[in-house]
């Protein structure tokens, strides 16, 4: 006799096991072809790539076997279709009658669907994970650690992901709405954050975009951006002379995992409540529960308005056309309530559905969608008029051309700057169509905090005659220094340098590397070229209120040195090679590696490069090249302008 108190149905085990073999065997060949047999093919030409020390190289031919970012993928994808498998029967009248009728309670039939989906997942990743160890141990790699730990990682976030899918399954009464449901769950969130962040940066004036997204902790809410950007393995590398390898992993995000893991628990949980009272004739609906249907209308019906308004008023400017807020937030009420009644048609699956009481429903959410609106606006306006006090700011840094960076009492001329381009509001929402940059200004306070600030700029505004006193501070030439060095070059260490130079075919009759003494004594001399205002006509063309030189010598001088640890550095050496769903991250507003304004900093000791442009003004640097042997004697140095003078004559 079998037990009352059973939570899985071993037939409904079986038949779901046979009926969907081919899920799981796919995702297991998948697996094994990304991780153990790709990592076994490096294995086998490794020798040949890296030779008879191939070795050392151990960690970086098993990264396959370990690519968190892969694996996320797959059981991002895997959870949802081995989930919409599960519960197929619940999207058919007949087929969930049939199910329900048999000797079989829904607890058992959802802990057993429950499982199997989970060993649809889990099995392979095991087998993933033996056939990896066992190519690593016969090739001598005995640092297997990091397998373990990617299978015990995917194993959890397994856990969660398919847990997001049990949830989707039982809100919803449709196949395919379970994938619209489960692509909600993970970034309607984010795309909600967004759309405030858009509005909010259109109707105010200087709030930053960024600053306001990172305010808010969109990714934990939008797991599957929040996994791809918090775990994974973080390699320490190497540089020995020519090599450059792995020597250790280290694996980051625990933490989240173990979290999305309890969430998990409490997910199933809820879906399993919610399964125990669904009603067997919402098979068919798109929302299954239907107290969830004008949450799902109001809900995305708003965020629609929103999104919609803001892409109609970036596509009047592109005609030459700035609205208003009133106007804007019109657009988005319109919008608001077209995209709340195309909801409803998808709801009810037909499109006649007005009536008297949906009438009264379309001017409550109106009413809803203003004040939404609204409240962004009066937000915005707060916050743009909040200017802090000089007593609470510990540094503040201004960008017109480049940064620069004040403390003390010299912030009051940032803090004057900004009173300037405050008052310029107006005539840049007349004109947003002429944008023709932006200022940017961050405050580091006392405590600790940021504020940011981004003024956009129309033609009609001369930073470079307005804001007297940031022009002032831009001209004094450490500042410039920095500029043309991109960081702060207080105590900078100079390795090297390379110097080439062409003649009027663009061949080059120079080739020459120097060391760290001479690259110095460039450093040296660009200081001086900087000091009697020669030098920055060439590295800051366009910039202190000059206009475009194009007239440096056909000479490409480059100088290699170390920052040290904490030193300022242009906020685009913070960069790194992003995959696709970094760049996804970066629009999003949520990337590892965004700094404040003007706050970028190195990590440590870390080696940099720049371009020295010149002409035949910059006499010191000139001198100190042709001391050093780093100017032809044969060849005359040429401007890209005398070459195209050459040409045409």
């Amino acid at each position: 006799m079998k037990s009352k108190t059973s939570f899985i149905n071993k037939t409904m085990l079986q038949k779901n096991v046979k009926l969907y073999w081919p899920i799981w065997t796919l995702y297991t060949i998948v697996l094994l072809f990304n991780g153990p047999f790709s990592m076994w093919s490096r294995f086998k030409s490794a020798y040949f790539i890296y030779g008879t020390n191939w070795h050392k190289y151990m960690l970086d031919i098993m990264s396959p076997a370990i690519s968190m970012e892969a694996d996320m993928i797959f059981i991002f994808v895997m959870a949802l279709v081995t989930g919409m498998a599960m519960f197929s029967y619940l999207y058919n009248s007949r087929a969930c009658n049939m199910i329900h009728a048999m000797p079989v309670t829904r607890r058992q039939l959802f802990s057993t669907n429950v499982l199997t989906g989970l060993l649809f997942m889990w099995i392979p990743q095991i087998v993933k994970y033996i056939m990896s160890f066992v190519i690593c141990i016969s090739y001598g790699n005995t640092k297997v650690v990091h397998i373990g730990i990617n299978l015990l990682a995917t194993m959890g976030i397994s856990f969660f992901m398919y847990s997001l899918v049990c949830l989707c399954a039982m809100i919803t009464g449709q196949l395919v709405s379970v994938a619209v449901m489960y692509a909600l769950v993970n970034l309607l969130y984010g795309g909600a954050v967004i759309a405030i962040a858009n509005v909010l940066t259109y109707v105010s004036y200087g709030l930053s975009y960024m600053e306001f997204v990172r305010k808010i902790s969109v990714t934990w809410f939008a797991p599957m951006l929040q996994l791809l950007n918090r775990v994974g393995f973080h390699p320490t590398m190497k540089n020995t002379g020519d090599d450059y390898y792995c020597i250790k992993y280290t694996f980051r995000g625990t933490n989240t995992i173990v979290v999305y893991v309890i969430a998990a628990a409490v997910i199933y949980f809820i879906s399993y409540k919610i399964y125990k009272h669904r009603d067997l004739e919402n098979a068919g609906s798109f929302i299954a529960i239907p107290k969830l249907k004008p949450v799902f209308r109001w809900g995305l019906g708003s965020l629609g308005g929103l999104i919609l308004s803001i892409v109609a008023a970036s596509l009047l400017l592109g005609l030459r056309i700035s609205i208003g807020v009133p106007a804007i937030m019109m657009l988005a009420v319109v919008l608001g309530i077209i995209a709340f009644l195309l909801l409803e048609m998808i709801i009810r699956k037909n499109f006649k559905i007005f009536s008297k009481a949906l009438f009264k429903e379309i001017i409550a959410f109106g009413a809803f969608v203003v004040v939404v609106f609204g409240g962004i606006t009066v937000y915005g306006n707060v916050q743009e008029n909040y200017i802090p006090k000089l007593a609470d700011i510990d540094s503040a840094c201004i960008a017109i051309d480049f940064d620069i960076n004040l403390e003390g009492k010299d912030v009051e001329k940032i803090l004057e700057t900004q009173k300037i381009l405050m008052a310029q509001k107006k005539d840049y929402f007349k004109k947003r169509y002429d944008d023709s940059g932006y200022i940017t200004i961050s405050y580091t306070l006392k405590n600790g905090e940021k504020v940011n600030r981004v003024y956009h700029r129309t033609d009609d505004f001369n930073p470079h005659k307005q804001c007297k006193a940031i022009m002032a501070e831009e001209n004094k030439p450490q500042n410039i220094t920095n500029a043309i060095m991109q960081c702060d070059t207080t105590d900078i260490t100079f390795i090297n340098g390379s110097a080439e130079q062409y003649n009027d075919k663009y061949v080059d009759v120079l080739n020459e590397r120097f060391n760290g003494k001479v690259a110095a004594d460039i450093f040296e001399a660009v200081k001086k070229d900087v000091e009697a205002g020669v030098m920055q006509e060439y590295n800051l063309q366009g910039m202190l209120g000059g206009v475009d030189k194009d007239t440096s010598y056909m000479y490409n001088l480059m100088l290699n040195f170390t920052v040290p640890k904490g030193n300022r550095v242009e906020k685009s050496w913070n960069g790194y090679d992003a995959t696709w769903y970094e760049d996804l991250l970066d629009i999003l507003g949520v990337t590892k590696e965004y700094s404040d304004f003007g706050d970028a900093r190195s990590d440590g000791i870390e080696t940099y490069s720049v371009n020295i442009r010149f002409g035949e003004n910059c006499t010191n640097l000139i001198a100190v090249l042709k001391e050093n042997g780093l100017i032809s004697s044969k060849e005359p140095l040429l401007t890209l302008s005398c070459k195209i003078k050459c040409d045409k004559g």
